[in-house]
């Protein structure tokens, strides 16, 4: 039972690819043209690429916000502990200018460029 249930999966693994290669392509109607056609096509997977990373180093830098006021309540007046939540502030404060910044350098520039 073991040798037969070997085989069918080295069986399986062999001819799956083949009868995926094998389906033809049939074009569609309905289906949409996607990909790059012009430079308008890679401005825009531009623009959505930088507004991604953008929103997810705001939040990150929101998080770490967070992650300070959680050292400053924890340190219970150990100076150490204080000086290690300043300086979480200090960087995460640091890090929401950056995100900000990054948000407004792409308009800055898309107005130079236009």
């Amino acid at each position: 039972m073991k040798n037969l249930t070997k085989k069918i999966a080295i069986l399986t693994s062999i001819a799956l690819p083949v009868l995926v290669l094998a389906q033809g392509i049939i074009p569609s109607p309905n289906v949409p043209v996607t990909g790059v056609r012009s430079l308008d096509d890679l401005s825009r997977i531009f623009v959505t690429l930088v507004n991604w990373v953008t929103g997810l180093f705001f939040v990150t830098a929101i998080l770490f916000l967070f992650y300070a006021a959680y050292l400053y309540l924890g340190a219970a007046g150990d100076p150490e502990k204080l000086t290690q939540a300043k300086n979480q502030l200090i960087y995460s404060v640091i890090a929401i200018t950056v995100a900000l910044l990054a948000g407004s350098v792409r308009f800055i520039v898309e107005n130079i460029l236009r």
